[in-house]
């Protein structure tokens, strides 16, 4: 028969490894300072996502607190990715904020091709934003890459 140690004879020591790629996602592993033992608590996981989530909400602007979002205008926002503008055509209603984003390295513009509106050279998280005033359809691509194209409807009652 083998004695198991006492808990102060046997000193383990643990370090946890967190890697976090966005506030919902990451991973935890346990380890011993013998590299041998691993395992992902889930409720060790599940407490740290909320955590995050929850210092991302408590550090974020929140809309119930803008006394003034009741008078704000809309806002819509288009993504430039893989040399697409996503989504590639939305209807909104006149006065609405489109803001474009470039989610990739690759610069882009934003040209309307009747000439409402024209950003300059977007760089990687680079913004352009234009607000829409009037009813029409307005037919827009990148000048850099012209088979890039878009498309926003604005009508009365959208959105």
């Amino acid at each position: 028969m083998i004695d198991a140690p006492q808990a102060d004879s046997f000193n383990e020591t643990r370090r946890l490894v967190l890697t976090v790629r966005d506030v919902i996602h990451f991973a935890a592993k346990a380890e011993t300072s013998f590299g041998i033992y691993g395992y992902k608590s889930q409720g060790a996981l599940h407490a740290l996502r909320l955590f995050f989530l929850f210092t991302t909400l408590v550090s974020s602007p929140g809309l119930a607190e803008d006394p003034n979002n009741a008078a704000a205008t809309p806002a819509v926002t288009v993504s430039m990715d893989h040399s697409t503008f996503i989504p590639s055509e939305i209807t909104v209603a006149p006065g609405t904020t489109v803001t474009w984003v470039n989610v990739e390295t690759m610069p882009h513009t934003v040209v309307d091709l009747n000439k409402a509106f024209r950003s300059k050279t977007l760089v990687k998280d680079g913004t352009f934003s234009f607000t829409f005033t009037t009813p029409g359809d307005f037919d827009y691509l990148c000048s850099i890459h012209p088979n890039m194209k878009g498309k926003v409807i604005v009508k009365p009652g959208a959105g």
